[in-house]
């Protein structure tokens, strides 16, 4: 992994990037809840896309594990969108998020649930609380000395005998901003440092037609980008002229069944991210710092 260039930890509780989402949420979030958390200013058929393969890995991976009657926490709950599939499903779930405008939405569409401010780097909840803590996508957007914090947070509400859930960039070559991926294996030795033992990892989003489009975009990464990490995506602001996503309606509908023969066919590593489900052990010893 490419070493972190702003290695100067942040004040307690607040990211490098939390400037770029508390923009994104107070854009979009009240409007259209998923291009918040997936692409901001895309037209809703685009990410509907990404969401209707991402729920299919979360019922895969933890379709098996009794939730009913546990106490489960969305960490990054953007919209509440998970907060509200663990509900369903019968967990006790509390969702957090570090922007108001992403809480504001998350409980105007889950009356009934609880949700509550806080960063992914310090979880104020009691040591050994939660059954289930779970990540979609969130901690990719912290930098590398971000996430060791927010790891250390996650595992540490983590009951014994409780699981820890995380879904993140793998992919080394994504042109994003906002994004600072790990190769599978530097995923599982962050957790594992925590006193988590891996249960089992997949892929997801293999998406080739839409990895080979993006390849042909500028990057978004350099000392311009890290100047104003406020500013929109490539991405976003090809979608603010909503006539240029319209040549993509036919590759994200070939993209179905393609994204279903490449969850079937490839290799995990080939990927753009990675859904990693651990345990903490009976007995488990705490880490020192914890």
């Amino acid at each position: 992994m490419a070493p972190d260039r702003n290695p100067q930890p942040s004040a307690p509780g607040e990211t490098t990037l939390m400037p770029y989402w508390e923009r994104v949420a107070s854009r979009y979030a009240a409007s259209d809840p998923l291009a918040a958390v997936c692409y901001p200013a895309a037209p809703r058929w685009f990410n509907r896309f990404y969401a209707h393969f991402q729920l299919r890995t979360v019922e895969r991976m933890l379709g098996g594990l009794p939730l009913a009657g546990t106490r489960a926490l969305d960490v990054g709950c953007g919209g509440g969108r998970w907060t509200r599939w663990l509900a369903e499903r019968g967990a006790e779930a509390i969702g957090v998020d570090p922007t108001t405008a992403m809480l504001e939405t998350a409980r105007r569409l889950s009356p009934g649930l609880t949700f509550q401010r806080m960063s992914a780097t310090t979880i104020d909840f009691p040591a050994d609380t939660f059954d289930l803590v779970m990540a979609v996508t969130v901690i990719q957007h912290l930098r590398p000395v971000e996430q060791e914090r927010a790891a250390a947070a996650m595992c540490r509400v983590v009951r014994q005998g409780g699981h820890l859930f995380v879904f993140d960039l793998i992919d080394q070559h994504d042109p994003g901003r906002v994004v600072f991926p790990r190769r599978p294996q530097e995923w599982i030795d962050l957790y594992q440092r925590q006193g988590m033992t891996l249960v089992r990892w997949e892929g997801q989003e293999y998406v080739p037609l839409m990895r080979a489009l993006t390849a042909l975009l500028p990057s978004q990464t350099g000392k311009a980008a890290e100047s104003n990490v406020t500013a929109p995506s490539v991405l976003e602001r090809i979608g603010a002229r909503r006539a240029a996503f319209a040549s993509l309606w036919p590759v994200i509908q070939l993209s179905y069944p393609l994204e279903s023969l490449c969850e079937r066919l490839l290799p995990a590593a080939r990927a753009r991210h990675g859904c990693f489900l651990f345990r903490k052990a009976d007995g488990a010893p705490r880490p020192p710092h914890a």
